[in-house]
């Protein structure tokens, strides 16, 4: 209830701002918590932006093969995509291929953005506090991000948060919170008490290392990913069914993991949400392999 205040309460004063101010419009971010990273994949040549979702809209830019863009959203064949900062337009989604990456916000008051992972490479540009990039990799005390767009540089990890995503979009209530050495995890529960069939969203970016039944936790998935200068791994517990993702699959924050369920040990429906630090690059399947902590310190509560 809490969050659906939120949400109209922010609609209905945006929508008031706008009337009452029609010609000034709020500068939009380079990328959002849920944006993911695509590249251009085509054969030859390069891929129209248009301005709407079709072949017949009209041609803004083009985009060489190889070109890094950020993704905003995805509907039917076509992409909703930043392609410059603060310039978005569509393009087929048949020569895009998502990539992992993930979404950081800038701690500093400044950034200086770099043609390398060095302070002794060139500055490129500066990023503003609170600014959302697109973290692709990241090697030692630099991350390689997508910024404003369409653009590739290089900053310092040390000034980039990550931004996870809260993984049920529809219920922010919490049946049993993370106890070190005993419950490694927090239980997310249903809107509706007892009715499975919630949607699970992937909180962060990453690649799918397993997927499927797993003992206790029922059907499952573990997606690891790069963050805070951290190899970490998220899992999502007693779906109600297997996954449709498979291994190595890449999936991109607040994407669809699966439906909330009560398999495996469970005495109820809820999702059991699990963010874990592993101890190398590797899968890290095993338990022993990673080290669980509180989810709650990487993802805002019922955000």
């Amino acid at each position: 209830m809490r969050r659906m205040i939120k949400i109209l309460s922010g609609t209905i004063l945006a929508a008031a701002f706008i009337l009452l101010f029609p010609g000034v419009l709020p500068e939009a971010q380079a990328a959002y918590s849920t944006s993911a990273a695509g590249i251009v994949t085509v054969s030859s040549g390069s891929l129209n932006v248009r301005a709407s979702a079709s072949s017949s809209g009209t041609r803004l830019t083009s985009l060489s093969k190889g070109t890094y863009v950020t993704l905003i959203s995805k509907s039917g064949s076509w992409w909703k995509v930043e392609y410059a900062s603060g310039s978005y337009g569509y393009v087929s989604a048949g020569y895009i291929t998502v990539t992992e990456s993930s979404a950081s916000a800038v701690t500093a008051g400044s950034l200086n953005v770099r043609t390398g992972a060095g302070t002794s490479y060139s500055v490129k540009g500066t990023l503003s506090y609170g600014k959302t990039v697109l973290v692709l990799s990241a090697s030692g005390n630099w991350s390689k991000i997508l910024y404003n767009g369409s653009q590739v540089g290089y900053v310092s990890s040390t000034y980039l948060k990550t931004l996870m995503t809260w993984p049920v979009p529809v219920s922010g209530s919490i049946n049993q919170s993370f106890v070190s050495g005993s419950h490694l995890g927090i239980d997310i529960a249903p809107a509706s008490q007892g009715m499975a069939g919630d949607s699970v969203i992937a909180a962060y970016s990453g690649t799918v290392v397993y997927s499927g039944y797993l003992n206790g936790y029922g059907y499952v998935v573990y997606v690891n990913s790069y963050c805070n200068g951290k190899y970490i791994q998220t899992r999502y517990a007693h779906l109600k069914s297997a996954s449709s993702l498979s291994y190595g699959d890449t999936v991109a924050t607040s994407q669809y993991i699966g439906a909330m369920g009560s398999t495996g040990t469970s005495s109820g429906v809820h999702l059991h949400f699990e963010v874990r630090i592993r101890a190398s690059s590797g899968d890290c399947i095993s338990n022993s392999e990673s080290t669980a902590v509180n989810p709650l310190g990487y993802v805002t509560y019922g955000a």
